[in-house]
């Protein structure tokens, strides 16, 4: 094979590759645009629904109507709801059904094209009934899935198969676990049983040793219960004779006690008449003390009324007492001012006087020794 032969085996190859490559481009481009045409249609045909469903309601209330689309560019369906209010009457009476109507079929006609009227009227819309809203969720919920279903690849439910694949073979995996723990949960149930048979024979034994040790206590316990009966017999004979000795002691008791209350009640009647004796006897002194309390209280209120009038009289001489008092008092000051004055002159000139005369001793014993030492200083200079 020449060159130029494998140079256009070459081209050719390249080339078809490149057309693989551009039908392949060309036919996901052409699927997209289908895909989204697909989706429009169908959510332009939710929307629709939207205002079919309100559109009776609208219908059947056109003045609220007209006042929401006043003004907006749907103000033309007002005009067609007005002329199809118009010929209703007609309509009614030819009994034909409003699709027959060729001004019903131009309201649909418009509303359906202009479907974003509905979002104008949300009280209509948000207050569906609940089928309606189910509609509505039905027709989403087909739109979901045919967006989910249309734009998904051969890639991806490869991908999907994979893991549905890979979820297959963990649920394998799982069911062979699951065996694996039934047996392993037969065998410790088969253990199980073992462990409590033997725990069955070994409480078996242990309650025929418990009944046994019962039946020995039961036994001690009847022993001990007819040894406590006789005691009891026994304490209860020695209580009776108790009993009769103390209830002869009683009836004893009980004479001398109603030999003791006769006595005490004869002694309680002269108590009584002694008691009644010195009652008269205290009423005649208490009668007797109030007599001399009234007179008392007499004698007292005219002492204190000459009291009162001799310390009116006190009071009267106390009065020219104090002044005497006070002159008195003046001149004991004055008095006692000047003596006071003359005993510190006749002690100053004494201690004046004592001390010039210890000053003329004191000059005149120091000049006689003065002289003395003269005397003595003489002689010894003589000598010399």
């Amino acid at each position: 094979m020449s060159m130029t032969e494998m140079l256009r085996g070459k081209k050719k190859s390249e080339e078809k590759v490149n057309a693989i490559k551009m039908a392949h481009h060309d036919f996901s481009s052409v699927r997209l645009i289908q895909i989204g045409c697909v989706l429009d249609v169908v959510a332009e045909a939710i929307e629709r629904v939207k205002i079919s469903m309100i559109l009776p309601k609208l219908l059947d209330n056109p003045e609220f109507m007209a006042k929401v689309l006043k003004g907006t560019q749907y103000e033309h369906a007002v005009n067609l709801v007005e002329s199809f209010v118009r010929r209703r009457e007609f309509i009614l009476k030819e009994k034909r059904p409003p699709l027959m109507d060729h001004g019903m079929i131009k309201i649909i006609d418009y509303f359906q094209r202009n479907n974003q009227m509905y979002k104008l009227f949300p009280t209509y819309y948000n207050n569906m009934r609940e089928e309606e809203k189910k509609l509505l969720v039905a027709f989403e919920m087909l739109f979901d899935l045919a967006k989910e279903r249309l734009y998904r690849t051969s890639a991806d439910v490869i991908a999907q198969e994979r893991k549905l694949h890979a979820m297959y073979l963990e649920n394998e995996n799982i069911k062979e676990n699951v065996d694996i723990l039934k047996k392993k949960i037969h065998s410790q149930k088969l253990t199980l049983k073992w462990k409590i048979a033997a725990k069955e024979a070994y409480l078996k034994k242990y309650e025929d040793m418990l009944a046994k040790k019962k039946r020995e206590k039961n036994e001690r316990i009847q022993n001990e219960i007819d040894k406590c009966t006789r005691i009891v017999k026994a304490n209860q004979k020695e209580s009776q004779e108790k009993q009769a000795e103390l209830e002869a002691e009683l009836e004893k008791d009980r004479h001398v006690y109603e030999k003791t209350t006769k006595k005490n009640r004869h002694q309680e009647l002269e108590a009584r008449e002694e008691k009644n004796k010195l009652l008269l006897q205290l009423q005649g002194l208490i009668k007797k003390y109030d007599s001399s309390i009234r007179d008392k209280m007499i004698e007292n209120l005219d002492l204190t009324d000459q009291y009162k009038k001799l310390k009116k009289e006190l009071d009267a001489f106390l009065v020219g007492h104090r002044q005497i008092e006070r002159v008195y008092k003046e001149v004991v000051v004055k008095r006692e001012d000047q003596e006071r004055r003359a005993r510190q002159n006749r002690i100053l000139n004494f201690t004046m006087n004592r001390a010039a005369s210890k000053i003329q001793k004191y000059w005149k014993k120091w000049k006689k020794e003065l002289r003395k030492k003269e005397k003595r200083l003489k002689p010894t200079k003589g000598k010399k």
